[in-house]
């Protein structure tokens, strides 16, 4: 049985060495998508309840990203942004490659991975940057 839920986030971002207008710190308003499976259902006949899936997302990526600035961590643009942020300096995020959406759907798929309960397996992740461009990971490719 599979369980798919969506989530949206809006972030900053932008690609260090990029030659074209996505070297210029810009926003969108992402689409997350999280397709979970297990094997059996739970007592009460669910993979797992709705609620605590987008709790699990929520803290393993959501909390982090939403109304974040996504960097590359060598992007000179990280110290500055930092300081003025430095009452939410959380909401500075650096991953240690360009902040695309092939590596932000990675990430994700692992913080998720990594929060799911024992049974239940990761399928899916989808990161839709706008509506004509997206990133998936599944299971059988990532």
């Amino acid at each position: 049985m599979n369980l798919t839920t969506r989530f949206t986030f809006d972030a900053a971002h932008r690609i260090l060495g990029h030659q074209g207008k996505c070297a210029y710190l810009h926003g969108h308003t992402y689409h997350l998508e999280v397709t979970i499976s297990a094997e059996r259902l739970d007592p009460l006949g669910m993979v797992i309840d709705f609620d605590d899936l987008r709790a699990l997302v929520r803290k393993a990526v959501l909390d982090r990203w939403d109304h974040a600035t996504l960097l590359a961590e060598q992007d000179p643009l990280v110290p500055a942004i930092a300081g003025v942020q430095a009452e939410a300096p959380e909401k500075v995020v650096t991953l240690s490659q360009n902040p695309t959406a092939e590596i932000l759907t990675r990430t994700a798929w692992e913080a998720i991975r990594q929060a799911l309960p024992p049974g239940v397996r990761l399928l899916r992740v989808k990161i839709e940057e706008t509506p004509a461009c997206s990133s998936e990971l599944t299971a059988d490719s990532a």
